[in-house]
């Protein structure tokens, strides 16, 4: 498995995760948004497989 700051996609994952759940506790994003934005964001990343011989395939 690859380090994680080698892949620009779990990168971006990381970022987008911590930037919404910093937006919920500053008062910027609602409770309910944050749990749409938080299950868009999983679901996409765990639905694109990418290579699939690595075990996880997730990009």
């Amino acid at each position: 498995m690859q380090p994680i700051y080698q892949s620009a996609s779990k990168v971006v994952f990381i970022l987008m995760a911590l930037a919404t759940i910093a937006g919920m506790l500053i008062g910027k994003i609602d409770a309910k948004d944050f749990l749409t934005l938080a299950s868009m964001a999983f679901a996409f990343y765990f639905a694109n497989k990418g290579e699939t011989t690595q075990p996880y395939a997730g990009k």
